[in-house]
């Protein structure tokens, strides 16, 4: 009897398993594309720059088309009939929600992939279009992101943001030079640090609730314990989830990474693993009811423990950013200063709040590849990386000037750019959340949110200020557009730079969604609006 009991129970695993694939075509695609870019290095000695770009973005392109024939699935249906399915006996969970985020990452991916097409390194001309590991390792972030989007398990959350984070410091480290050697050390050190932190905070969990299964019911009701214990061991594992977002206080490693990363590595991880902690922080707040636990007779109030970090991180962000000369290092301080406004969605909590994060990162990806590909075209071409060095740019090569123009102001939150629309959903619901609770720190966080967005006039308009109010003053800033030549060995200093049309096309591309999102905001808020927020 035990032996039939044994069986059946067998049958019934593998028959959830293979339920489970048929749910994650767009991650076994993926994965084919990994390996099959592994084999082509190994296989390949010439045209492998041609060929390796193509694998990768192919199994991204497979990927996206799977991911929107799920979203028509899931929506086109009755919410009743098929509003969420476990998989791997509740290993993960694919939603609606799991899946608007996996679209955006594989559209990371592919922006990645055209970024890094004609990217070299300055120093040693080293490109990485030539190199497999490099591909690989930019599909291994997408893939980790992309199970981090519907992990509902503690042990698949720590998994896949520990693939997320070696794959990240692996691609710090792709400059092949001292200043990335020591960023990829750094990011290791923290990122080594942050882990530990939040096993032990999933060890304290698991002793409380007996379960790592954060949607059982179990889970549910010991997160309601009165124990301190309890409470660390939340904190601790939210901050695992803090660190991918670059937010105080684990953004220590952001501007050392950013500034020795390849541009093209920057720019995904600097978007897709922030995109992901989101979700599952959203997923793991819900979950835990994290706003009515409390110490003994002490009730901890979450939502000012949000507050508190959210204020931090805008304060830090925005401040730092004001003196950085490095353009990386600028945009490193930018995302810390954004995952703030987002912990600001989240402090909402309402469905406004998450309909207001999901459009805001959403906005967010074009705007911070649109701010990379700008740096990356100059960087390519002249190699410069100071700010400084942008003098007179806008006058001479108008469409560079132009795009700073739209993508700065719109990562400030200035009409008539979809980075204002944004801003004004997220103040909108903390507004609204205030109005509801009445709670006097919400209103002080909304004004402290309006000053540091004007705080970021300060920095994000010195890039156009520079370009466009700065001139070369002597004549060798004059005639200082002759990168390419001088590594060439070629005296002549009258050079003139011609950016590639498909670079221009590309950057076209993310310029437009920030327009047409301003005059077209209901469009992507229809879209949002069939995300069934479960949690």
């Amino acid at each position: 009897m035990i032996k039939h009991t044994n069986i059946g129970e067998l049958n019934a695993s593998l028959s959830d398993i293979l339920k489970s694939i048929a749910y994650l075509l767009p991650e076994i695609f993926l994965v084919l594309a990994f390996l099959l870019l592994i084999i082509a290095d190994l296989a390949l000695k010439q045209r492998r720059g041609s060929i390796l770009p193509v694998i990768a973005c192919g199994g991204l392109l497979l990927s996206f088309g799977f991911l929107v024939a799920q979203w028509i699935q899931f929506n086109g249906i009755k919410v009743q009939e098929l509003a969420s399915v476990p998989l791997f006996s509740g290993m993960l969970s694919l939603d609606s929600y799991g899946i608007f985020f996996k679209i955006l990452f594989c559209l990371s991916g592919i922006l990645a992939v055209f970024f890094s097409l004609n990217y070299s390194k300055i120093h040693n001309n080293y490109p990485l279009n030539r190199t497999g590991e490099y591909y690989t390792v930019l599909l291994g972030i997408v893939i980790g992101s992309m199970f981090m989007a519907m992990s509902s398990h503690l042990l698949s959350i720590y998994l896949s943001i520990e693939t997320v984070s070696i794959c990240s410091y692996v691609l710090t480290f792709f400059h092949f030079d001292r200043k990335g050697t020591e960023a990829s050390m750094k990011y290791i050190l923290f990122g080594g640090v942050a882990s530990g932190l939040m096993l032990y905070g999933i060890s304290l969990l698991y002793g409380f609730t007996g379960t790592l299964d954060i949607n059982s019911p179990g889970f549910l009701q010991s997160t309601g314990n009165t124990d301190g214990l309890l409470v660390i061991g939340v904190l601790l594992t939210i901050g695992g989830f803090l660190f991918k977002m670059a937010a105080v206080p684990f953004h220590i490693w952001a501007p050392d990474v950013y500034e020795g990363a390849p541009i093209p590595a920057v720019a995904i991880f600097s978007v897709a693993p922030k995109i992901a902690a989101v979700a599952v922080l959203t997923r793991f707040l819900s979950a835990t009811h994290a706003f009515d636990l409390s110490v003994g007779s002490v009730n901890i109030n979450w939502q000012v423990v949000v507050a508190v970090i959210a204020g931090a991180t805008l304060v830090i962000g925005n401040f730092a950013a004001l003196w950085q000369n490095n353009a990386k290092r600028l945009m490193a301080y930018s995302s810390i200063a954004h995952s703030g406004f987002i912990l600001v969605g989240v402090l909402a909590y309402s469905e406004l709040g998450m309909y207001s994060v999901v459009f805001y990162v959403t906005v967010y990806l074009f705007m911070n590849f649109g701010a990379f590909l700008l740096i990356k075209m100059i960087y390519q071409e002249t190699g410069f990386e100071n700010i400084s060095d942008y003098k007179g740019l806008g006058v001479q090569y108008p469409f560079i000037g132009v795009m700073a123009v739209i993508v700065m102001i719109s990562l400030v939150g200035l009409p008539p750019t979809a980075g204002f629309t944004a801003k004004l959903l997220i103040f909108s619901a903390l507004w609204e959340t205030y109005q509801q609770t009445g709670e006097s720190y919400l209103f002080y966080l909304l004004i402290f949110g309006l000053f540091n967005t004007v705080i970021s006039l300060f920095y994000y308009l010195k890039i156009p200020f520079y370009m466009y109010f700065k001139n070369a003053e002597t004549v060798e800033e004059t005639n200082r557009y002759s990168y390419r030549e001088e590594n060439k060995g070629i005296a002549n200093k009258t050079t003139v730079i011609n950016f590639p049309l498909w670079e221009k096309i590309l950057a076209i591309g993310l310029i437009f969604p920030l327009l047409f999102l301003f005059f077209k905001t209901d469009w992507l808020m229809n879209f949002i609006s069939h995300i069934l927020f479960i949690f």
